[in-house]
């Protein structure tokens, strides 16, 4: 893939996908730092701008250490107001990519995650030329199982004690996307 295609900016009709920067931090901080976004994640909120603005710095890059992963990660604006809600990321690897992403609670309940998540998978799929995508969400994450549904996703298998992080186990639903699902839904 070419360099250049990391920073290219997304738009869906409310929201505009920027390239994840340093500068982000500052504006996503008080937004990620809300505790519910982690409740069904091994992750704590950020302890400060500055770590956070470190993480950014180091996925801004857009590759792994390696150079065989891609790495797209876009801070979630909101055209009308420019407020921004939060993240999501893809991780290419070859003809497959992994999907995550992370909102604000108070955007909760407007399908902005959905539309930007699809304009994500949209981009992976015409640009990256993908085949399937991955995206593996906590069983007790009925929001994020819902918009994977949404989107044509499709749970391919339930892991058990996937991960084990405040005090208690985390089952995970593994869900997947072909290209020909999302062509029907698309």
């Amino acid at each position: 893939m070419a360099e250049h295609l990391t920073s290219l900016e997304l738009k869906t009709e409310r929201l505009t996908l920027e390239p994840l920067q340093k500068r982000h931090a500052a504006l996503l901080f008080e937004t990620l730092s809300d505790i519910a976004i982690y409740s069904f994640i091994p992750q704590v909120p950020p302890k400060s701008v500055e770590e956070l603005a470190e993480r950014y710095a180091r996925l801004a890059v857009g590759r792994s250490a390696d150079g065989k992963d891609i790495w797209l990660n876009f801070a979630l604006r909101h055209v009308d107001d420019g407020i921004y809600l939060g993240t999501v990321q893809a991780t290419v690897t070859g003809k497959r990519a992994f999907v995550a992403y992370e909102l604000g609670p108070r955007h909760w309940g407007n399908g902005y995650a959905t539309e930007a998540v699809r304009a994500l998978v949209g981009h992976l799929f015409s640009v990256y030329g993908v085949e399937v995508i991955h995206a593996e969400t906590d069983t007790r994450n009925n929001r994020s199982a819902a918009l994977l549904k949404r989107l044509g996703f499709v749970c391919i298998e339930k892991k058990e004690n996937a991960d084990h992080f405040k005090g208690s186990p985390s089952h995970e639903y593994v869900y997947k996307l072909l290209r020909e699902g999302w062509e029907s839904v698309a």
